[in-house]
C-alpha cells in the first residue's frame, strides 16, 4: 500500500497534521497509509499521546545504520556556540567554524532524509512550510531529487516580512548590515528593517551558507512557497493573492480551504445551538454580547520577553473585562492552558475556552486580538466584527483593509472601540453586512474543504523536478 508522509515540527502545525492523518485513515484507508515523521523531541513527546492506530516513525528508527550527529554532539554545538557565543557571529573567525559545523550536521540530515524516503517510498510528503529549519530542508531536498511531490498543508497564514523581523531583531546572528559580501552573494536572503535601520537575514549568516552549499536555500524565504515545495494549499483566493504579491509562484498555489473551515461551516449552520451551548457551559449572561479574545503568543514564538508578554496580554484582558459583555479566551496551539489559568481568577468571570476557535467563533459577536492573527479572516467568514490591537512599534498589518476589521493604533482607544460595538447596534450591523457581502473571497464554507485537501494529497504529482542552484540569487 502506498504511503503519504507528514512532517510536523511545532505545536502549532501538529494538530492540523494529525487531523489530516486521521481523515486519511477514515476516508482512504484502502488506498493509502499516512505516516507521521518524528524529527525532534517535541513531536516525539506529542506522539506519545496518540492512539496506536496512527503510525509514526522516528528519523533514526528505520532499518540501517544512523548517519546523524549524536545527541551529545548536537547538544554541545548548539548550546555552547549558538547560545553562549551567538553574539559573536559577526567575528571573522567564528562564522567559518559555524558554517563547517552546520554543514556537518546538514549533510547527515540529508543522508537520513534520502534513506528515510527510499525506505517509505511515499507518494507525497506533507510539510508545514518550506522555509523552516530542522529536518524540513533536507527532507524537501531529498524529495525533490527522488521525484516525490512535496505539499504544504493549509495551516497558518504566511507571516509578513514585518512579522518575521520581530523575532530576528532579538538575535544578532541575523544582522548583516556590515556584511557586504553576504549581501552581494545572497541578495534575496536579507531585507532592510526600517524600524531598526539594520539589514536582517532570514536564516542567519552561518545557516545561509550551509543551506546554500547543499542546495536547500529557498529562492525567496520571505514567503511560504518560495522554497523547494512543489505545491502550496491555501484557504482562500485572498491568501493566494497575498502570497503571489509577496513573491510566490501562482502556478504552485491551490485553493482548497482550511481543515477548520468545515467545522466553521457546521457551526454557522447551527449558530444558535452553539451559542446556547456556550452560554450554558460557561455560565454567560444571555442578554450580553460574547467577545472572543485571542491572546497573542508573543513569548512562545520568541517575539518578546515573557515579562512583556504577560503585561500586554493582561492589558488586553483588562480592556475586554471592563465592558458589559461576556468574554471568552481562545489560546493559540502553542500556548499551554495551565500557564494562562490564573487569568480566569484575575479577570473573573472571564473563561478560557476548551473548544477550538473554529467551532466557537461563528457563535460570537466580537473578535478581539493583538497583532495580526491568521484567524482574522475566519472572523470575516463568520461575519464577526473584529478589533485588532495595533499600538505596538511593529506594524504587521497583514489584514489591513479586510471588511469589518478595525485596527486600533492607540492603546487607550481599544476599550472605547470595543465598547461601541457592544452598544451601537446600527454600527455593529454595518460591519457585519460588509463582511457578509464579501466573505466568499476569504473562503468557501461548503463543508468540503477537507475533501479537497485530501484529494490534492492523493492526486498531485511533482512539478518540474529541478533542484535550485547552490544559492538563491
Amino acid at each position: 500500500m502506498e504511503t503519504i508522509a507528514f512532517l510536523p515540527l511545532t505545536r502549532t502545525n501538529w494538530p492540523i497534521m494529525i487531523r489530516l492523518v486521521r481523515q486519511l485513515q477514515s476516508d482512504h484507508s484502502q488506498q493509502v497509509r499516512p505516516i507521521v515523521i518524528l524529527s525532534n523531541e517535541l513531536t516525539k513527546g506529542l506522539a506519545s499521546e496518540l492512539p496506536d492506530d496512527i503510525t509514526c516513525i522516528e528519523v533514526k528508527s528505520f532499518p540501517g545504520p544512523s548517519a546523524g550527529a549524536s545527541k551529545a554532539l548536537r547538544g554541545r554545538i548548539f548550546e555552547r556556540f549558538f547560545h553562549s557565543l551567538g553574539n559573536l557571529l559577526r567575528s571573522n573567525w567564528l562564522v567559518p567554524f559555524l558554517v563547517f559545523i552546520k554543514c556537518h550536521i546538514i549533510r547527515r540530515q540529508l543522508i537520513d532524509a534520502e534513506r528515510l524516503l527510499r525506505f517509505l517510498r511515499p507518494r507525497a510528503i506533507v510539510v508545514a512550510n518550506d522555509r523552516n529549519g530542522g529536518f524540513e530542508p533536507p527532507l524537501l531536498r531529498a524529495a525533490n531529487e527522488l521525484g516525490i511531490p512535496s505539499v504544504i498543508a493549509p495551516s497558518a497564514f504566511s507571516a509578513t516580512i514585518e512579522n518575521l523581523f520581530i523575532a530576528r531583531r532579538r538575535n544578532r546572528g541575523y544582522y548583516v548590515t556590515y556584511r557586504s559580501g553576504f549581501k552581494r552573494d545572497f541578495p534575496s536572503q536579507w531585507r532592510h528593517d526600517l524600524l531598526t535601520q539594520e539589514d536582517l537575514s532570514y536564516f542567519g549568516v552561518a545557516t545561509t551558507y550551509a543551506y546554500a552549499k547543499y542546495r536547500m536555500l529557498p529562492q525567496n524565504p520571505w514567503v511560504m512557497g518560495g522554497g523547494l515545495s512543489d505545491w502550496v494549499l491555501v484557504e482562500s483566493e485572498d491568501v493566494k493573492s497575498r502570497y503571489v504579491e509577496l513573491g510566490a509562484s501562482s502556478q504552485k498555489i491551490i485553493v482548497t480551504g482550511h481543515p477548520d473551515h468545515d467545522e466553521m461551516a457546521s457551526s454557522i449552520l447551527n449558530r444558535e445551538m452553539t451559542r446556547s451551548d456556550l452560554i450554558g457551559k460557561y455560565q454567560l449572561d444571555v442578554a450580553k454580547k460574547i467577545i472572543v479574545i485571542c491572546l497573542p503568543n508573543w513569548a512562545e514564538a520568541g517575539f518578546k520577553s515573557w515579562d512583556w508578554h504577560w503585561l500586554e496580554n493582561e492589558f488586553l484582558c483588562q480592556c475586554a473585562s471592563r465592558l458589559e459583555c461576556n468574554v471568552l479566551i481562545s489560546l493559540h496551539p502553542s500556548q499551554r492552558r495551565p500557564d494562562y489559568a490564573y487569568l480566569e481568577e484575575k479577570f473573573f468571570p472571564m473563561r478560557i475556552l476548551e473548544e477550538r476557535l473554529a467551532m466557537v467563533l461563528p457563535a460570537a459577536d466580537i473578535y478581539f486580538t493583538g497583532l495580526s492573527s491568521s484567524t482574522v479572516p475566519w472572523a470575516v467568514l463568520s461575519a464577526v466584527p473584529t478589533v485588532l490591537a495595533d499600538h505596538y512599534p511593529e506594524k504587521d498589518r497583514i489584514h489591513f483593509g479586510l471588511p469589518g476589521v478595525l485596527y486600533v493604533s492607540d492603546k487607550y482607544d481599544l476599550e472605547p472601540t470595543i465598547g461601541r460595538l457592544t452598544r451601537d447596534e446600527d454600527y455593529f450591523q454595518v460591519l457585519r453586512r460588509q463582511q457578509l457581502e464579501s466573505r466568499d473571497f476569504y473562503g468557501v464554507l461548503d463543508g468540503k474543504a477537507m475533501e479537497r485537501i485530501l484529494n490534492s494529497l492523493l492526486t498531485l504529482r511533482p512539478r518540474a523536478q529541478q533542484v535550485r542552484g547552490s544559492h538563491a540569487a
